[in-house]
């Protein structure tokens, strides 16, 4: 992929002649998200943070789906109740090449009524690791949450010739 293909037009990009680190457009986060289907999304309550690897859905506009297995116990589950605003960090990283796209906003169950639009999200480009559950520990359910971005912000570095 060339650097024109994803860079913002605005020439921050910094360059030695042999790298950049752009900023990428619009379109270029949409299709790594749409691309990728895993990342590490992080709640926060108060002043503590706690992150996780989570596999996810992306409806391409602005959107992430994540289907969540968990009990009343778990801590995931009490950090998600307290997030206002979560940050999902979804990287990809070939050395010497590397791409990062950041999502932030607010985090909640996805309602009834989009549950059919969770799956399709999911079904197209979520990756789904095998996970089993520790045997102290009973699964209760599977719910869907949806992040819905409110700021989307990507950078890549790309290695010149």
């Amino acid at each position: 992929m060339s650097a024109d293909e994803f860079v913002e037009g605005d020439g921050d990009c910094v360059s030695d002649g042999q790298w950049s680190d752009v900023r990428m457009n619009a379109d270029a986060t949409s299709a790594f998200l749409e691309r990728k289907g895993w990342g590490c999304l992080t709640l926060a309550d108060g002043g503590c943070a706690y992150s996780v690897p989570m596999s996810f859905g992306y409806d391409g506009e602005e959107t992430v789906y994540f289907h969540l297995q968990t009990d009343e116990r778990s801590e995931k589950m009490a950090y998600l109740d307290a997030t206002e605003r979560a940050t999902l960090l979804v990287p990809e990283v070939e050395p010497p090449d590397w791409t990062s796209v950041v999502v932030r906003g607010p985090i909640e169950s996805v309602p009834d009524d989009e549950v059919d639009d969770a799956y399709v999200a999911c079904a197209e480009n979520a990756w789904f690791p095998a996970c089993p559950w520790p045997e102290d520990r009973d699964p209760t359910e599977l719910r869907f949450y949806k992040l819905a971005a409110d700021e989307v912000t990507g950078r890549s570095a790309v290695v010149g010739e």
